[in-house]
């Protein structure tokens, strides 16, 4: 199966989860027999095997960070793929973000919080 290219825009793992699920169901309404190309099947493996949250979290997580911290869009995407538990490790995400280098650990620890209260909800 190939395609040419609509439009462009950074991802984060549970996303490509979400539309390599898609393009799989998709598939095989069209042909059972077909199945996924080589590549594809890669990247469903890949994505099944990397994906921390499901995509409706991973979307309210990517745009609480973009709306109300104003991260940029490829730290918030690298944050919800990486899925950080500690200060030090959303601090390393962060380290060369123009944001991320203002907030304090305070700040850290209470974003930490927020996003493990939107992967609940």
């Amino acid at each position: 199966m190939s395609g040419r290219k609509v439009s462009e825009k950074s991802v984060s793992i549970p996303e490509v989860k979400q539309i390599m699920e898609n393009v799989k169901r998709k598939i095989e309404e069209i042909d059972k027999e077909e199945g996924l190309s080589h590549f594809q099947e890669i990247t469903y493996n890949y994505v099944n095997k990397f994906a921390k949250i499901d995509e409706k979290s991973a979307q309210k997580i990517k745009k609480f960070l973009i709306d109300k911290y104003e991260i940029e869009d490829v730290y918030a995407i690298n944050i919800v793929n990486i899925d950080p538990k500690t200060v030090p490790e959303i601090r390393m995400i962060l380290e060369k973000s123009f944001i991320g280098k203002t907030l304090n650990d305070d700040q850290l620890q209470d974003l930490l919080y927020q996003i493990e209260e939107l992967k609940s909800i």
